[in-house]
């Protein structure tokens, strides 16, 4: 007798290995789209920080800075050069609003999750004996960064100094 059709075991054997291609299709999908994220906040700190240094080239000189020095660095042509903290209070509100910021205001959104940024976030401002300007920035103040495990700052001191 010639029976036409499947078995009740190549049936399920069909069902199972295209479960498997699915759950592995999901899972792949899954960690391209994380990576795409990852890069997305990378490039919205990028822009914040691009965003500091051009505050820093334009309206640094306007700023005053105490005397007792935060951290010394050792730098390639001198060793110990000291830095010191900015006495004046600024907000990532200061440096968007100042003559040269690339950003305003509505740019404060991490297009990796959509949460506004606090504009009221402190920045803080530090110089060297060279004139170096420095900035950080705490990522958990700005209440718009889902994962901080990977840097608590945005920053561009050296890492003996925070």
């Amino acid at each position: 007798m010639n029976r036409k059709g499947f078995t009740l075991v190549e049936l399920l054997a069909t069902l199972v290995i295209l479960g498997v291609v699915v759950g592995l299709t999901i899972v792949g999908v899954n960690n391209i789209f994380g990576n795409a994220k990852k890069k997305t906040e990378g490039v919205f700190v990028k822009t914040l920080t691009d965003a500091l240094d051009i505050y820093l080239d334009s309206d640094a000189k306007n700023l005053s800075f105490n005397s007792n020095f935060t951290c010394k660095v050792d730098k390639s042509y001198r060793k110990d050069v000291e830095i010191y903290e900015s006495n004046n209070n600024l907000t990532y509100a200061d440096v968007i609003e100042s003559k040269y910021s690339p950003l305003s205001i509505t740019d404060l959104k991490n297009p990796a999750n959509d949460k506004e940024c606090l504009a009221s976030t402190q920045v803080h401002i530090y110089r060297d004996q060279d004139y170096v300007y420095y900035y950080k920035v705490d990522k958990r103040n700005f209440n718009c960064f889902d994962d901080v495990s990977d840097s608590l700052y945005i920053t561009n001191l050296p890492s003996n100094c925070y």
